[in-house]
């Protein structure tokens, strides 16, 4: 693929950024708020799909590094798809370190 054509990689994995940026603090923050329990489920599901679109876009936000587009927006697109994955294996070595 041409360094032209990766732009579309960039688009993505920026859009996916900004939905994990958007929503997952919002998911986490409706486990304060007193709310339906239908609504709590959807937004769980919702924050579940967005992190899982986030570590997809990890490989994208990587490949997106060779394009030509913006190297700010290359790499808030790939430190905010890292983000959410590093957060949850900083809390698996945490608790498996607080075991000894």
């Amino acid at each position: 693929m041409q360094r032209e054509n990766l732009n579309i990689i960039t688009q993505i994995s920026f859009y996916i950024a900004l939905a994990a940026i958007v929503f997952i603090p919002v998911s986490l923050f409706s486990s304060l708020i007193p709310l339906n329990d239908g609504i709590k489920s959807i937004i769980k599901i919702i924050g579940v799909l967005i992190f899982l679109f986030s570590v997809f876009g990890i490989p994208l936000s990587i490949v997106s590094m060779f394009s030509k587009e913006n190297l700010a927006k290359r790499i808030v697109s790939l430190l905010v798809n890292v983000t959410p994955l590093s957060i949850v294996i900083y809390a698996l070595i945490m608790e498996y370190l607080d075991k000894f």
